[in-house]
């Protein structure tokens, strides 16, 4: 079930792919962006997270507490040099394995067989994004051993007091919330109250 705008997330606590309890709600009086993203061999979700990295370097970190949700195992983060990289530069950036799926469940995140067909992609013009990740040296084909390769990404801005502020729950497999977005609201400026 779709979680509306306005409304209070679901809590939870889980273990980051360190080993680091995560708990939401110790999060509250923080500006929240949390992404159920597809696994790590998902070339837009790592072109997603690598545009995210480089932006909010520029719109500083401080701003904003990132939680971002994989169905991959711990240990294939724990042995990417991308990822690794990525969790070092950010103190703000937690990564949670979740391959039972138990938040993307609670979140409302899909499995849709229909929106993750490369006729859907090429619908939504993500050809050349996934060109553009290749060149990025993400060559993934997004089938990993213990994901569903028909994962579609949700995203969520949690505000200060605890609610949904934002929800983008994805059109297609490479559907994410735009990064322009993520700095809008980091920078405390209007977002439209709609879910999308």
């Amino acid at each position: 079930m779709r979680l509306d705008v306005g409304t209070t997330p679901p809590d939870f606590t889980k273990n980051d792919v360190y080993g680091n309890p995560v708990t939401l709600t110790e999060l509250k009086g923080k500006k929240i962006f949390l992404a159920f993203l597809r696994n790590t061999r998902c070339p837009l979700c790592s072109r997603f997270l690598l545009g995210l990295s480089r932006r909010i370097q520029v719109f500083g970190e401080e701003k904003i507490s990132m939680v971002i949700v994989y169905e991959s195992r711990k240990e294939l983060f724990l042995l990417s040099g991308f990822f690794k990289n990525l969790l070092e530069k950010h103190t703000n950036l937690r990564i949670i394995s979740d391959p039972q799926r138990k938040l993307y469940d609670l979140y409302g995140a899909e499995i849709s067989p229909e929106k993750s067909t490369l006729e859907a992609l090429q619908e939504a013009n993500r050809m050349v994004e996934i060109e553009d990740a290749v060149k990025e040296g993400f060559t993934g084909d997004a089938i990993e051993e213990g994901t569903h390769p028909d994962a579609i990404p949700a995203d969520f801005f949690i505000n200060e007091d605890f609610e949904i502020e934002y929800a983008h729950y994805g059109n297609d497999a490479g559907d994410h919330i735009a990064i322009n977005l993520i700095e809008a609201f980091a920078n405390g400026e209007p977002i439209a109250p709609a879910a999308v």
